[in-house]
């Protein structure tokens, strides 16, 4: 009896152990990462907000074009076509970017002359005049009004320059100075020389601005030459390196300056292949300080 009541009847369901009442889920909460309240939890947009509005109304051709031309302005006045000083008194002058390294003697500049010789393009024989008002005007804004003669005889230049260098900065070899250039006759260029006051009426932008911006150049404030110096520039072309070297040799009345330069729009570049070639050529140098203009104002030879 006892294995018959020990089997399972075979129409009555196995006994199930009871189940635990348990109570709803925890409701999980999501934790914003930076806060410890929990983010509240937008309802949906309702229904009609997602539904496909109809594009506007082109807008016609005359009200776009209205719209684009803004409110009416009265019309301008017409001053004509813009005078070249004007563009220049309205607008940065361009920078001139060099590399200035110091040869310390003649000795040193005969040695860099035969290491580039190869690569000697031509020699330039310059004459370098420079003009101001007798104030100084130019030279007290950091300006300087240059005049440039190329040739061997005085007399009889094969060309010449008109030049206004202002706001020099150089530092560690590297010289920045707002440069303009105009071409100017020889002839008349000379003539300047012996009567500086006629500089004041040469037809030139550079002037024009001198002019408009320092006041020097009329009646009132004159040129006066203040002197210059001499220079011999050889240039030499590196291929490679796609630069073009100046070495210069100039002489002042108190003494000679010896100089390499090289414009560039990259001057840490140039200026480390100028290094290196230096030193493969057994060449001291140093960091140029100062310009010969400034030397030349001066009156002695800085480094």
């Amino acid at each position: 009896q006892s294995n018959a009541a020990s089997q399972p009847h075979p129409h009555r369901p196995p006994l199930l152990r009871p189940r635990r009442a348990r109570g709803p889920p925890p409701r999980r909460r999501c934790r914003h990462p930076t806060t410890r309240h929990p983010l509240r939890l937008h309802h949906a947009a309702p229904a009609h907000h997602l539904l496909v509005q109809p594009p506007p109304p082109p807008t016609p051709p005359a009200a776009r074009r209205r719209a684009f031309q803004g409110p009416a302005h009265r019309p301008l006045h017409h001053h004509g076509p813009l005078q070249p000083t004007q563009a220049l008194l309205g607008s940065s002058i361009p920078m001139e970017v060099e590399i200035k390294l110091r040869l310390p003697d003649a000795a040193a500049h005969r040695r860099l002359s035969s290491f580039l010789a190869p690569r000697l393009r031509r020699t330039h024989a310059q004459r370098n005049l420079f003009f101001d008002a007798a104030a100084r005007t130019l030279a007290a804004a950091t300006a300087a009004l240059r005049v440039r003669l190329y040739g061997p005889d005085d007399r009889a230049p094969l060309r010449a320059v008109l030049a206004l260098k202002r706001r020099p900065r150089i530092d560690a070899g590297v010289s920045r100075v707002e440069e303009l250039e105009d071409p100017l006759d020889p002839a008349l260029a000379l003539a300047c020389a012996d009567d500086p006051a006629r500089l004041g009426g040469v037809d030139s932008p550079i002037l024009r601005l001198v002019a408009a911006e320092y006041g020097v150049g009329g009646g009132a404030a004159p040129f006066v030459c203040l002197g210059g110096f001499r220079n011999t520039r050889a240039v030499y072309e590196l291929e490679d390196d796609g630069l073009v070297l100046e070495l210069d040799e100039t002489r002042f009345d108190f003494g000679t300056s010896y100089e390499l330069e090289c414009e560039t729009a990259e001057p840490d570049r140039a200026k480390e292949v100028l290094e290196r070639l230096l030193t493969v050529a057994g060449v001291p140098y140093e960091y140029s300080r100062s310009n010969k203009f400034a030397c030349f104002m001066a009156g002695k030879l800085l480094p």
